[in-house]
């Protein structure tokens, strides 16, 4: 399920969505790379080569030499690209860091920002917790990419051509040496990195996966605990983490052969190198300084290319993991604004639904040619039994969802030609289950208002009293300063229910709807929320989804549907009257404690 759900692109596809996410900081990230290299020159070419020539003149020198004029001028150089090539390293450090920190911000924002601009049937269809591990796991892996890429294959890149090029000069025969190990060393791992990467790859989902379940379990505990669910999670946890190992130990296995594959290389090359350096030495063709360079080169490009295995190992898993998000960055949102798409207007709140054809995909159509018109001011409730369309409708007009035809228009305006911010500010919506933020009972209130960082606490106190929770809030030790725990849950349902209400009057949108608004609550709290919701409703056009009847009773008009068809209309009384015949009048005598038989 989770690879059809998350696929993952090319390794190209991946290199080229990490670059995009540098933005802004590419030249900051490029000049980073180039003090990277000019350090590496100064470390891998002069400094060698001075100390090459100090070795050299040592070799020669003459009787009653003095150091002014044979080493002085060496000796200078070489302190001075000592610590020119300090400085170097720590401007190189300081300035790749800015970068990387400032592109590691923009990806894990530029993330966040496309997560949200999903769908709201891409986020249903699922898991949260795999999404969020997947972020999270992209934004380090991001990093840390650039990070190898600068101090690790950068570095090691310009150490190796140095050699070969001052070898060419000084050595031309051990140069053909180092080439030749480079060549070798390229056709391996070009053979082998795609199993690499590959296993990188399968170890990053299933350790994700693992990681998303349980993220799912820790957020729904309540429902592990009382289904007594504990030991199941916790063999499936096991189950997932041993996947995990598995996929990590098959990963080793494939880079262990790769690498030993690649040290037979560095090996048998280092080792003709060095025979090389010692036949130029006994033929007289080398020079002492020509010599320590052959030793030291041969040395240094192993010690490099060794390095390099283990920044391969870890590249390869850091492309794993940005994979799989970037699979995700390239789905496109199935909601968006239409180019240039204006602010929508809402003088009076009319609503008009016509012509609304719409399915999930792969069922039948839910919506064939539905019709319904809300005047201004109008409040109508939805009624039928569970699974009709009533709640789809209330994501339709909210445009959580597009239509496969007909249109939504509000006041006049296509709600699929305007802006869905434009769209979703002139509408409140309380849902059956609301879900709170975890921060404070004032800043649920104030969520989406611009006093949401900062609560007004005169609007909090106004709107609390009339949603009645200042009745309850009265009691907490914090007041409206008290944080309600994840998803609201240390509120009880009536509660959460009390405060989405205050969210709602805080709004004063005027739309509103309310889906199962009262579902959660007790008698005494429905009694209070009544008072409330009528309070909320006045000036407003309401839709209200609910099978409680006492919210609807008093509606302006009934909507009742059945298996995404409208099949009766009017008030209570006039539904009522219709007696057997009428759909709604046999839900009325089938309610038992208020509520309508599903």
């Amino acid at each position: 399920m989770s690879d059809s759900l998350f696929p993952a692109p090319s390794t190209r596809d991946t290199l080229a969505f990490c670059w995009r996410q540098v933005g802004p900081y590419k030249r900051g990230t490029v000049a980073g790379w180039a003090l990277t290299a000019a350090a590496t020159l100064v470390q891998s070419v002069a400094g060698p080569l001075v100390f090459a020539a100090l070795l050299t003149r040592v070799a020669q020198l003459p009787p009653h030499a003095s150091f002014g004029t044979t080493f002085e001028p060496l000796v200078i150089a070489y302190g001075i690209i000592l610590v020119a090539g300090t400085l170097m390293w720590r401007w190189a450090g300081w300035v790749e860091w800015g970068a990387s920190l400032g592109a590691f911000a923009h990806a894990l924002v530029r993330g966040y920002e496309h997560l949200i601009s999903l769908s709201h049937r891409w986020h249903s269809d699922r898991p949260a917790g795999e999404v969020i591990s997947t972020l999270e796991t992209f934004s380090w892996a991001f990093v840390d990419l650039l990070d190898t890429l600068n101090w690790g294959f950068l570095r090691i890149g310009v150490t190796v051509m140095s050699a070969v090029i001052v070898l060419a000069i000084v050595a031309w025969p051990v140069s053909l040496v180092m080439a030749g190990l480079v060549i070798v060393f390229c056709l391996v791992l070009q053979r082998r990195m795609a199993l690499v990467v590959a296993s990188g790859k399968k170890f990053s989902d299933t350790h994700s996966r693992a990681t998303g379940v349980l993220a799912d379990t820790i957020s729904n505990l309540t429902t592990v605990r009382t289904q007594s669910a504990e030991l199941l999670e916790g063999r499936h946890v096991e189950a997932l983490v041993g996947e995990t190992v598995k996929a990590d130990l098959e990963a080793r296995r494939i880079f262990a052969s790769t690498r030993l594959q690649m040290e037979g290389s560095l090996g048998l090359f280092s080792w003709l190198a060095v025979l090389v350096g010692v036949v130029l030495a006994l033929r007289h063709s080398a020079a002492a300084g020509t010599i320590y360079l052959i030793l030291f080169y041969a040395t240094s490009v192993v010690a490099s290319m060794e390095e390099s295995f283990e920044h391969i190992r870890t590249s390869s898993r850091g492309l794993g993991r940005c994979a799989k998000f970037a699979g995700i960055a390239g789905t496109s949102p199935e909601i968006v604004d239409a180019p240039g798409a204006p602010g929508l207007l809402v003088p009076n709140g009319r609503v008009e639904m016509r012509h609304v054809r719409f399915s999930y995909p792969g069922r039948a159509p839910l919506f064939d040619d539905l019709t319904l018109t809300i005047d201004a001011g109008e409040h109508v409730g939805l009624v039928g039994p569970s699974g009709s369309g009533k709640t789809t409708l209330t994501k339709l007009l909210l445009r959580f969802m597009d239509l496969d035809a007909g249109v939504i228009e509000i006041d006049g305006q296509d709600i699929s030609k305007v802006a869905q911010a434009s769209l979703r500010r002139h509408i409140s919506f309380v849902p059956q289950d609301p879900q709170m933020l975890h921060r404070t009972i004032a800043e649920n209130i104030c969520y989406g208002l611009e006093c949401m960082e900062e609560p007004d606490m005169d609007l909090v106190r106004e709107v609390g009293h009339a949603a009645h929770v200042e009745e309850f809030v009265r009691r907490l030790p914090d007041g409206y300063r008290t944080v309600v725990g994840e998803r609201g849950l240390k509120l009880s349902g009536g509660q959460r229910q009390r405060v989405a209400i205050a969210q709602a009057m805080a709004k004063s949108a005027p739309i509103l709807i309310l889906d199962e608004a009262t579902s959660a609550l007790d008698s005494e709290s429905e009694v209070l929320v009544q008072e409330a919701l009528w309070r909320l409703m006045s000036g407003a056009t309401a839709l209200v989804v609910a099978h409680r009847l006492a919210t609807i009773a008093r509606l302006d008009r009934i909507v009742v549907i059945d298996d995404g068809e409208i099949v009766e209309q009017g008030s209570h009384r006039e539904l009522i009257s219709l007696g057997e015949a009428g759909v709604y009048s046999r839900l009325w005598r089938h309610q038992s404690g208020g509520f309508l038989a599903a």
